[in-house]
């Protein structure tokens, strides 16, 4: 038995490694549409101030 986890342990852990670095990857990517997200609100804001100042 013992034999079989230590044969099974450098599996497990690259397996909770690659677990990790897609979590990561998801992550930063859900994180990087938010900030854009806020980039086209305060554009979209700052047109509409720049179309009011106009009239």
């Amino acid at each position: 038995m013992t034999e079989n986890l230590t044969q099974f342990l450098p599996i497990l852990f690259m397996l909770v490694l690659v677990v990790l670095v897609i979590f990561i990857v998801f992550y930063l990517a859900g994180h990087f549409n938010r900030s854009k997200r806020i980039e086209e609100k305060l554009d979209k804001v700052l047109r509409e101030m720049a179309e009011k100042k106009e009239e």
